[in-house]
């Protein structure tokens, strides 16, 4: 059942039909086979749908209120006190194509609410700020890494200035405990990352600086900054003594109690037939994974690059890179995470989750009933994979690395998840404006 109110869910939002007519230059037609649908334009009630009639709607500005400027249609209906219609659309392109709404395509839905307590939602918090893009947590606080924007296209998300934050709330109570203004200036993206790491809180913006602070003096004292001339490593994982920081350009860079001792140009070491691809880019670093003194980096050829780095970084050395050969095109290996102590579990675009040896370094299994074959971002625990396909995707899913097989959807109220994290037996996890707590093992239908 869960699975099937997903797929409502979905064809609910993707499924409009298109008439032959061709719509004024400023003008929407809408057309639904639905009577009583509410509708709105850039968050302005606009009409409400008689069955078979048309709406015309006339759209006065250039921009509107939907993702990059586009305007946003929505259409809502309640039917009963758990069913509802509901869809929404972003359109910007004039002239505007004309829509029409038919029973086919959109299907009556569980209210958002109760899908997310029927998955196991426990509790949730709206933040400060409406735009989040990173999380972390530890065994007392969630730490939200959050923006203010004074342009953005959602009246409801807009704030009189833009800057960057730091939002923490009790995990218990999921209380505001404390707002940190991070940077007056900030400029407008997603590329940033925390980190929590041995007693560490980690901090990297877009304007290049990668902010610490010792946790138990967080809200005492001043951060410190890590000495680095690069601009655009927004990215950082931590593993032991060591930290990494990596994003655009190729490039790694490794710190050792936060002193930075190597960078690493992983350009040198593109795979061979390189020059040959159509799509010659090699620019992004996605993820890295160290263990048992070799570290493995994700890139956006399709390649896992593996280096030795011994016992100092200084000595490290390259070793081999992990590619499908049979698979002639460039695509990105956006996720890492180890599995079982020697199981490398690698999330990529359109082929799925790929999982290799770390001792041999052999590819074990290309894991089936992956959806679209995607994995934008994993997290392992117990024997299943928490796995995201997408920023604009309201699914987490639960794969059991056993069975082979998703065994639940954490969907509910997000319209998509930008982080996720697991602590205490439970799922934390974020979208542009909330965090969500989950049980993060919830039964499966039937038990």
């Amino acid at each position: 059942m869960r699975a099937m109110l997903g797929s409502i869910c979905f064809l609910a939002v993707s499924a409009w039909a298109q008439e032959s007519v061709v719509a004024t230059d400023r003008t929407l037609h809408l057309q639904s086979d639905i009577e009583g649908l509410h509708v709105s334009i850039d968050d302005k009630p606009r009409g409400i749908t008689t069955q078979g009639g048309i709406l015309k709607l006339g759209i006065k500005e250039d921009v509107g209120t939907g993702g990059f400027g586009f305007h946003k249609l929505v259409v809502y209906k309640e039917i009963n006190a758990t069913h509802e219609y509901y869809a929404e659309r972003e359109f910007k392109y004039k002239p505007y194509d004309p829509i029409r709404i038919s029973k086919d395509t959109l299907q009556p839905r569980l209210k958002r609410a109760l899908l997310a307590k029927q998955n196991g939602l426990l509790q949730s918090v709206q933040l400060k700020h409406r735009l989040a893009s990173k999380m972390a947590t530890d065994e007392r606080f969630i730490y939200v890494l959050s923006q203010s924007r004074s342009k953005v296209y959602s009246t409801q998300k807009r704030e009189p200035s833009d800057a960057e934050y730091l939002e923490i709330y009790d995990k218990k109570t999921l209380a505001l405990v404390h707002e940190m203004l991070l940077n007056a200036q900030d400029l407008d993206s997603f590329d940033r990352d925390i980190l929590l790491h041995q007693g560490y809180l980690y901090v990297a913006s877009k304007n290049g600086k990668v902010l610490f602070w010792e946790t138990k003096k967080l809200l005492t004292e001043a951060p410190k900054e890590l000495a680095t001339s690069a601009k655009e490593l927004n990215h950082l994982r931590g593993f032991g003594a060591y930290l990494f920081r990596f994003g655009k350009g190729g490039i790694v860079e490794i710190y050792h109690h936060n002193v930075h001792v190597k960078s690493l140009d992983t350009k040198k070491q593109r795979f061979k037939g390189y020059e040959t691809l159509e799509d010659k880019r090699f620019d992004r670093i996605f993820d890295v994974l160290y263990t048992d003194n070799t570290l493995f980096v994700a890139n956006d050829l399709g390649e896992v690059q593996v280096y030795a780095l011994g016992s100092s970084p200084k000595e490290s050395s390259f070793i081999t890179t992990l590619r499908d050969t049979n698979v002639q095109d460039a695509y990105d290996v956006l996720a890492l995470a180890l599995y079982d102590k020697q199981t490398l579990a690698v999330g990529t675009d359109r082929h799925g989750l790929v999982l290799y040896d770390t001792k041999t370094l052999h590819a074990l299994a290309s894991l089936p009933n992956i959806p679209k074959n995607r994995v934008y971002r994993i997290r392992v625990w117990n024997d299943t994979v928490l796995l995201t396909q997408e920023l604009d995707s309201p699914h987490l899913y639960r794969y059991d690395l056993k069975r082979k097989k998703i065994t639940h959807d954490f969907q509910g109220e997000a319209n998509e998840v930008m982080d996720f994290e697991i602590s205490d037996e439970k799922l934390y996890t974020l979208d542009d404006g909330h965090v969500y707590v989950w049980n993060v093992n919830p039964k499966e239908e039937g038990e």
